[in-house]
This record gives structure tokens, sequence and C-alpha cells, in this order.
């Protein structure tokens, strides 16, 4: 009724009430569908610029400021800065082009307060910052980043993206590289372990063949020995039964000669085998080895942040899911804190990036000092930090915490001869019943965002 009210004292032209027909039908759906104000902004700012086309032929200047105020009144604007927006602009009788401006700009910055980190810069800082994790310390991206944050002309800009690109295409090859050396790792390991199945089964056939040998000399001389019983029972001539005795040694001492051959053969196999099986076990302990090194290496690369030093994203995402599923099996509560470092925009704008990476490494380092062995300290993202407390319930939480913020806000930290000034925000929580990774983090985001709304420096327990 309201928005009826205010549009049907607006002369649009006949585009112009197609557009309005349009953004009204796409806000309706959008508020049905439940959407977040992100969503709802767009169409609420297509309104006012369609508004402001053909502001001037409102009928009533009054009329207009009353409609205008109580859409305003309408609105879900956070607080203490809706109040500010409210009497800023309750005195004004007549809304025109200036006055809707201002309006419009306090109101997109309440309701999506993150706009203004959507910049090139920051998107450019971001990518370049998750790629320097990936390449490490030693890589082309930290290069780029350095002229990044330096400051890159608009003229410049081609060369930069060609070499982000080219960077980028740096660690594919890298990856690809590595994925071929595993794979070939593999393909190496499955040939020799095939030698080792191999060798095993030749080794049971030798076996197998000795015991058949064996029987078969035991036979053999059992044979030889009956035919010289026979021929001394049945010799009646003692140079006939010599002769035959002699040949019946010799056939025996044939066979046994022809026998020893054989195992000796077998012999002389099963030792090249076991020779070549020990260089291959030997060959692919120093190639395990060495894959494990890398691996080692890799992960240590991504479990922490390369610029503070903290723990990193990844290492958040592990350790967070361990925590949760420890208190879900013991009920052993943890205390979990969001700590954003304040204005952090505004250090980069004023002093550099150089400047806020300092301020970065300095306020990683400092948390460091002020957590116990068995708690994390993690970088999520830009400026956000979160800690785990093990074992430790909100309230003992809070006192580290605001001991950690008093250290940081009276840090001498200098860029280039002048001061600038650290503080934190932060929200704190502990572990409930049922909570996940999206509740604790929500519950202390609210927090956070509650010491924000409080003029900043400050915490806030999570209610």
């Amino acid at each position: 009724m309201l928005m009826l009210e205010l549009l049907q004292n607006i002369h649009f032209s006949a585009t112009q009430r197609d557009q309005l027909k349009n953004i009204c039908s796409e806000l309706l759906i959008s508020v049905a569908n439940g959407h977040d104000r992100d969503s709802i902004s767009v169409y609420i700012q297509k309104l006012f610029l369609l508004i402001n086309e053909n502001f001037d032929n409102l009928n009533s200047g009054k009329k207009s400021s009353r409609i205008v105020l109580h859409l305003l009144e309408l609105l879900d604007l956070q607080e203490p800065q809706g109040e500010v927006i409210r009497q800023q602009f309750s005195a004004t009788t007549e809304f025109r082009e200036q006055e809707l401006k201002e309006l419009a700009t306090m109101i997109n910055a309440q309701i999506n307060p993150a706009a203004t980190d959507s910049s090139i810069d920051h998107v450019m800082t971001t990518l370049l910052e998750r790629l320097a994790i990936f390449e490490g310390a030693s890589g082309k991206a930290h290069e780029i980043q350095a002229s990044v944050h330096e400051g890159v002309e608009d003229v410049q800009w081609t060369d930069t993206l060609n070499d982000i690109v080219n960077s980028i295409s740096g660690s594919l090859k890298k990856l690809d590289r590595e994925k071929r050396e595993l794979e070939s790792f593999i393909v190496n390991v499955s040939e020799q372990l095939g030698e080792v199945t191999r060798a095993i089964a030749d080794d049971q056939t030798d076996l197998q063949s000795n015991q058949e040998d064996t029987h078969s000399l035991q036979s053999y001389v059992h044979e030889g020995m009956n035919l010289i019983q026979k021929n001394v029972q049945s010799s009646t001539d003692l140079k006939a039964l010599r002769s035959g005795i002699s040949d019946n040694i010799d056939e025996i001492n044939g066979g046994v000669d022809e026998l020893v051959d054989r195992v000796k053969r077998r012999h002389k196999a099963t030792l090249e085998r076991n020779l070549r099986l020990t260089e291959q076990l030997s060959q692919m302990e120093q190639e395990t080895q060495e894959l494990q090194v890398m691996l080692h290496e890799n992960r240590e690369k991504l479990l922490y942040d390369a610029l503070t030093g903290v723990y990193s994203r990844m290492a958040y995402d592990e350790r967070i899911m361990q925590e949760l599923a420890r208190w879900t099996r013991y009920q052993t509560p943890f205390s979990y804190a969001i700590l954003d470092i304040d204005h952090f925009k505004r250090i980069n704008d004023n002093y550099g990036h150089n400047a806020g990476d300092k301020a970065l490494k300095i306020i990683g380092q400092m948390m460091l000092k002020y957590v116990r062995q068995s708690d994390y300290v993690f970088r999520i993202g830009g400026e956000e930090f979160v800690l785990l407390l093990t074992s430790t319930p909100a309230d003992q939480a809070a006192r580290m915490v605001e001991k950690l913020r008093a250290g940081i806000a009276a840090s001498s930290f200098h860029f280039k001869g002048e001061p600038v000034q650290l503080t934190l925000s932060v929200g704190i929580t502990e572990t409930r019943s049922d909570d996940d990774v999206e509740t604790i983090y929500e519950r202390a985001d609210k927090a956070l965002y509650k010491a924000k709304n409080s003029g900043r420096n400050c915490q806030f327990i999570a209610d």
C-alpha cells in the first residue's frame, strides 16, 4: 500500500512504467522467496533510480517526504546506524534528487557494507595471497603481490594480469608435474611389487624342485644300493662283483652330481634374484622417503599462512571438525573467537599494502605469544583470525583475549617512521549442544558485529 501510494504520485512515461512493473514483480518474488538483503537491495536501488528520474513531478513535497520516511522506517536497517539515518532525514520536508542520492548511499552502505571490498585491488590481493601460499616463499606470486601493493598504473594492468596468468599456469604445471611424479612412483612400485611376487613364486618353485630332487635322490640311491646287494648275493666271481659294484657306485655318483648341479643353479638364481630385489627395495625406500618429504613440505605449506606464520584456512577447516567431533563425543568444551583488525582497509589506503602486510605479521606473531601450546590461531581470510582455545570456557577466553587486545593496542607499530594504531574487535563464544561449523561461527560473528557497532576496539561474548 505504501509503495503504491508513493509510486502513484509520480508521473512515469510508458517505458518507465514497464520498467517499474518489472522491478516491482522481481522485488515481490525476491521477498516471497526469503532472499537476503543483498538481493533485495538491488531492487530497492533500481526503484530509487527510477524515482529520481521523475521526482520533480511529485504532487506534494510534504506528502513525498512522509512516504519516503515511512518507507525508510520499513527497511530493516542495522542499529545504531539505522537510527542515525532516520534522525538525519527526519527533518527533510521535501526529498529532491540530492537528498535521495545521499539517502540511497547511506542505505546501500548499511545493506551491503562489504561492497567497498570488491575493488580490483582487493580481488587481486586475495588471489595473489592464495597463489603465494601454494607457490611458497620463493614463488613469482610474491613478486607480483609486492608490485600490486606498490600500485599498478592502468596501462600496466595488462602486463600484470599476464604475469598473474603465467604464475597460475606455472602453478598448474607444477601440480601436473607432481601428479606425474606420483603416478610414475606408483607405477614403479607396482612393477617392483610384481617383481617381488614373481621372485617369491620362483623361490616356491625352486623349493618344490629341491624337495622333488631330494626325493628322487633318495629313490635313486636306494635302487643303487639294492642293485649292489643283489650283485653281492648273486655273484660268484669276485672280479665281476667288483666291476658291478663299481658301475653301481658310478651311476649313483652321476645322479648325485646331476642333482647337486641343479641345486647349485637354483641357488645361484635365488642369490641373483635376492640381490636384484635388495637393490629394488633400496630404490623404493629412497623414492618413498623423497615422496614423503615432498608431501610433508606441501602439507606444511598449505597448513600455515605464508604471511603471518599462523595456521591457514585449510588447517582451520580440518581442526574445527576434529574439535567439534571431540566435543560431541567427550563433551570437552572449547572457546571460539573471531578477531578482526579495525579499519584495516584504512591502513592499506593510507600507508599501502606493505604496511597492511606488516600489520598482519605483527598481529599474527603477537597472537602466538599470548595463546597456550594447546590452543590454535588461524588466519581464515584477509584481516580475520580465529582462535580455538581448548578446554576453556568463554569467560576465561575473554580474559585472555582482553590481554591480547591490550597488548596489540599498545604495540609500537611504525611504518616508514609513522605510527600506525592497531586495534581488534572480537566476538567470543563457547561450544553448545548440537553445534556445527556454521552455528559456532555465526554465533561468534554476531558478537563480533556487535563489537564493530559499539565503536570497535572491544569484545563481546555471544548471547
